[in-house]
């Protein structure tokens, strides 16, 4: 008997409608409309895309605990970087962004108390004498401990603000507004790798305990890993950035090279502003203040 010519096949039910535009992360073709799981442009799976559960570790942290919910973020931030991005398919709670966002600053904020107040208490008191050079008044108030809180806050602004800077690059007008909540919703999460500052400003610290007792090579050892540590914390944060941006707008990548070159020269003149210029101000009237109750 005659085999048929005719050859089974088996129906396939199409998936739910993409109906926002989100674009494939290997190509960049907007998947709106699309009732598959694969990419017709490139043939990647869209399964990042499809699936309607968060995956962001933060916004379970009362399920599996703050500690261990902030620190599988980070992971998440760092690692994971192309799953991060296909949150941009599915809601992202901006408070529970800036909730993540406080808790990474004041990770780095608690240690950063640590070397100044090392440094005043390892260091002997002296009485405070005005002195017309100002570098010698600066340094006469340093002995008692005048100005630890001024440059503390200016950095704890500078932190704020660079944290805050990156999400003003994710607004282009090309952009659906839910899109762009989503991208500066995300810029924050990106933000995780900075609780890493914490281990130069311990080093430092270190540092300053050994320099004390002269152990010259562990100092050595600490002061190399003060300087390259903040290098491993940004960079990671940079990089998510750029990535965020390419996948918002990929059919205008000159948009993140606008924000990989904008972003640190922003860093760069938030750091002079605050961190130089403010803090010169307000150590000034610190000291001008010191010297009038004397």
């Amino acid at each position: 008997m005659p085999m048929s010519d005719n050859v089974p096949t088996t129906m396939v039910d199409p998936l739910s409608e993409i109906r926002q535009d989100i674009f494939c992360q290997r190509c960049g073709y907007n998947l709106r409309g699309l009732t598959g799981n694969r990419c017709p442009e490139c043939g990647g799976s869209l399964d990042g895309v499809r699936s309607l559960v968060p995956q962001i570790p933060w916004m379970y942290r009362k399920e599996i605990g703050w500690f261990r919910a902030y620190w599988r973020t980070v992971w998440f931030v760092m690692v994971r970087q192309a799953r991060f991005c296909d949150e941009m398919a599915r809601p992202v709670s901006y408070s529970d962004c800036q909730s993540f966002r406080w808790v990474t600053l004041l990770s780095v904020a608690l240690p950063s108390l640590f070397p100044p107040l090392v440094l005043y208490l390892t260091s002997k008191p002296q009485p405070f004498r005005f002195s017309d050079d100002l570098v010698s008044a600066s340094y006469e108030a340093i002995a008692v401990g005048w100005p630890l809180v001024p440059p503390y806050l200016c950095w704890l602004l500078f932190l704020a603000a660079a944290t805050g800077v990156p999400s003003y690059f994710f607004h282009p007008r090309e952009v659906p507004v839910q899109q762009q909540n989503r991208a500066v919703a995300l810029s924050y999460y990106a933000s995780g790798p900075l609780v890493f500052l914490a281990v130069p400003l311990l080093t430092c610290t270190a540092g300053i305990l050994t320099g004390r007792i002269t152990v010259v090579p562990l100092s050595m050892a600490l002061a190399v890993l003060t300087v390259t540590l903040p290098i491993g914390a940004i960079t990671p944060w940079w990089f998510d950035l750029i990535h965020l941006a390419r996948r918002l707008v990929p059919q205008r990548p000159q948009r993140a090279v606008y924000l990989a070159v904008g972003v640190p020269i922003l860093w760069g003149l938030l750091a002079i502003l605050i961190l130089i210029v403010l803090s010169v101000i307000m150590g000034c009237v610190v000291v001008i203040v010191a010297s009038l109750q004397q």
